[in-house]
């Protein structure tokens, strides 16, 4: 079953309208400035990772959408008490080793084709 370029466009969409809900429903501030970072580094691997193999693309956005759905809700609806601090960190952790980790599977397989 071949996938289509639609498919991950709109789930690359959906992740990018949640990583601008996410940071705009709060105050601007470095720490804002630092989850949007981690969010387009997010965006980022996902489309180098589509260049390569688009299938793993998919399947990881699909994941990164699910984990930033429930971590942008209570970000954005649990904050209160200090607890804004920890979905911060989560959301910053979660995007961030997903991404680097993308980043070093689509180097992987890059180096394993050209070398093949």
């Amino acid at each position: 079953m071949r996938l289509t370029d639609k498919r991950f466009w709109i789930a690359w969409l959906v992740l990018f309208i949640l990583a601008i809900v996410s940071c705009m429903t709060g105050d601007w501030s470095e720490d804002t400035a630092l989850l949007g970072a981690a969010y387009t580094l997010s965006l980022l691997s996902a489309w180098l990772c589509h260049r390569v193999r688009p299938r793993a693309a998919l399947g990881n956005l699909i994941v990164m959408i699910a984990y930033n759905a429930i971590l942008s809700y209570n970000l954005v609806f649990n904050s209160r008490y200090g607890a804004g601090l920890t979905w911060w960190l989560f959301a910053l952790l979660l995007n961030a080793i997903h991404s680097i980790g993308l980043l070093i599977y689509t180097s992987t397989i890059r180096f394993i084709k050209k070398h093949h």
